[in-house]
């Protein structure tokens, strides 16, 4: 599969990490076990909102999410196209990044790019320099994202960027909730979406309050 195929579907999946914290999934919506996870199809585990790994991410479980993945590369090693493990190594950098682990986020955005399959590896790197705390680099990227054709994915990549700019400092889990949770364009009024955005605004409730933000509960 060519580079521009992973970007594509990055494309394609730029809107669903807009709202990857608290997709709106219903809160009934049971996780499957490690076994029915790994028969997921590539397309079920990785690019769908109601399956994979997400079912765990929607309830703040990054490390079980992140635990999947790494499971589902081992499992599928002999099958996944290259861009297919780029994906996943994306996401994993993701949502190591909301929980807190700096170092795996970094390996895993880097390892993203690492075989330059990817046609515009400026997006990861946006990530790799708000966990590496180099605000110049971050600003140049965003600059880099600025100058490509407008469309949806330039809108949205300036605004994840923008976020992080903001927020640049705090943790990657907070710069996620602000952008998300309060976008009248992101998210839905689902149970699921209303208790994720709920933990997010109590574990940040002094910081989003300081940005201007006004919290569902207030």
């Amino acid at each position: 599969m060519r580079v521009s195929k992973m970007r594509t579907c990055l494309a394609a999946l730029t809107a669903i990490l807009a709202v990857s914290i608290c997709p709106g999934l219903s809160m009934a919506s049971p996780v499957p076990s490690d076994h029915a996870l790994m028969q997921e199809s590539f397309q079920q585990f990785d690019q769908n909102l109601n399956s994979g790994w997400r079912l765990l991410q929607v309830r703040r479980d990054y490390l079980g999410a992140a635990h999947a993945m790494l499971e589902y590369l081992s499992v599928h090693s002999a099958t996944l196209k290259p861009w297919q493990e780029d994906s996943l190594a994306f996401h994993l950098g993701h949502v190591y990044a909301l929980a807190g682990k700096r170092q795996e986020a970094i390996h895993w955005f880097q390892k993203s790019i690492a075989d330059h399959r990817m046609d515009n590896p400026t997006y990861a790197e946006s990530f790799i320099a708000f966990l590496e705390n180099k605000k110049p680099v971050l600003i140049a990227d965003r600059r880099i994202i600025a100058t490509r054709r407008p469309g949806p994915l330039r809108t949205n990549d300036l605004r994840e960027m923008d976020a992080m700019l903001e927020y640049f400092g705090e943790p990657f889990e907070a710069a996620w909730g602000a952008l998300n949770c309060h976008n009248p364009a992101a998210g839905s009024a689902t149970a699921a979406w209303i208790a994720c955005c709920g933990a997010i605004d109590a574990k940040y409730r002094k910081l989003f309050l300081q940005h201007g933000i006004k919290l569902r509960s207030e």
